[in-house]
């Protein structure tokens, strides 16, 4: 994932001087604080003092934590938390119900750097967004090796040396208790960035940004989620994945051949997303539709719809303009969840879903709830690639 930005003044306003205290202690690091500047400031300003080359390195060590610092990023952090202190601080695990998420984000990577670093790599692989979705054949077990990922980095930079990207790349491997993922991070194409130069003039610095894709497996479904923004790169991750990890170059399903979504229960009239009220979803409407027509002219058509309307409301709406919703002819719709809980736009969820394989939704817990429904809807057609999310009666009866 791409970092947050960075604000240290921002951070340090949000993180208590308490557990800024704790971190300078631990990493033996004064701050020199300045009693005339506001206090809620006193903290950045010191920061600010530093040695440039010395603050910078512990910016560089801070990053994960700032992307940390956020709501989806909270459940990750109380998992990580009931371990960290399980022995010894167990008394923290109660207390930081009750920290900011800046404040446990910071008490976490003060005791633990390592784990959290872990923690921030499983979070950036379940926040990316639209994934293509290849299926295996059948069930296999993986594991990385210095010479397999050795062997992905060189046909990689192959590759990138094809579309004009740099020679340097990367690859990682991460190993989760549902998945496993390579990571491919390499130079891109030459890009200018404008700077100033000594004469205070604006002049065009060429530059290669490093960008990331990524190859996600979860095994227990034979599934892979590609993440890459050209074709060329889905594909050649698909199939070194395949030749490399698997060990069969022809792993993995044609899925132009059989979509993933079937978009046929839109058109049935006695369908209007039901759902289970455990999962607090107030309401489910679709708000764009994109559709091939029967026009020799009109290869396509997009239509944004209001929100709120309900299924019978959508195709009436479609029908002032000549259209009907037919499942075969629907490639992709957008969909906006409503939940029980949050304030604002925290209530919703938009969901955006394309045949053949394409579709925006994560591994949150709310996404895993939606894929759940998109499944008994009939919608996904696939094998799930993600843990099904039971309902909170269900669960608590022990279903």
């Amino acid at each position: 994932m791409q970092h947050r930005e960075w604000n240290p003044k921002t951070f340090f306003k949000k993180v208590s001087p308490e557990v800024i205290a704790t971190y300078e202690a631990r990493r033996g690091l004064t701050l020199e604080r300045d009693a005339s500047k506001p206090a809620a400031d006193q903290s950045y300003h010191a920061w600010r003092a530093l040695p440039e080359t010395k603050r910078l390195a512990l910016e560089t060590d801070l990053l994960p934590v700032n992307d940390l610092c956020t709501a989806h990023a909270r459940p990750y952090l109380d998992v990580l938390a009931r371990g960290v202190w399980a022995n010894g601080d167990a008394h923290l695990i109660e207390k930081s119900k009750e920290w900011s998420i800046y404040d446990l984000a910071m008490r976490l990577h003060i005791d633990a750097p390592d784990e959290v670093l872990r923690v921030h790599q499983s979070y950036a692989v379940d926040m990316m967004e639209h994934f293509k979705e290849y299926r295996g054949k059948h069930p296999v077990k993986l594991k990385a090796s210095r010479k397999a990922k050795e062997r992905m980095r060189a046909e990689m930079v192959k590759h990138f040396r094809e579309y004009a990207g740099g020679a340097q790349c990367q690859v990682e491997d991460f190993e989760g208790t549902d998945k496993f993922a390579i990571f491919i991070y390499h130079e891109n194409e030459m890009t200018p960035v404008e700077q100033f130069d000594d004469t205070g003039s604006v002049v065009p610095i060429w530059q290669r940004p490093v960008a990331r894709i990524a190859a996600v497996f979860y095994p227990d479904t034979c599934t892979l989620l590609i993440k890459a923004p050209r074709l060329p790169e889905r594909e050649r991750l698909r199939d070194l994945f395949a030749e490399i990890f698997v060990g069969e170059k022809d792993y993995f399903e044609d899925l132009t051949k059989i979509p993933k979504f079937n978009f046929a229960p839109l058109a049935r009239t006695d369908f209007d997303f039901p759902t289970h009220p455990a999962d607090g979803i107030e309401s489910v409407c679709v708000t764009r539709v994109t559709m091939r027509t029967s026009h020799a002219e009109v290869k396509r058509m997009t239509v944004e719809l209001m929100r709120n309307l309900s299924l019978f409301g959508v195709r009436e709406a479609l029908l002032k303009y000549a259209l009907v919703i037919d499942g075969d002819l629907i490639d992709g719709v957008r969909m906006q969840f409503e939940f029980t809980q949050g304030k604002g736009r925290a209530r919703f969820r938009t969901v955006s879903v394309h045949n053949p394989n394409s579709s925006n939704l994560r591994d949150t817990r709310r996404d895993r709830i939606i894929r759940r429904y998109l499944k008994e809807w009939g919608i996904d057609e696939s094998r799930s690639a993600f843990a099904v999310a039971v309902p909170a009666v269900q669960a608590a009866a022990g279903v």
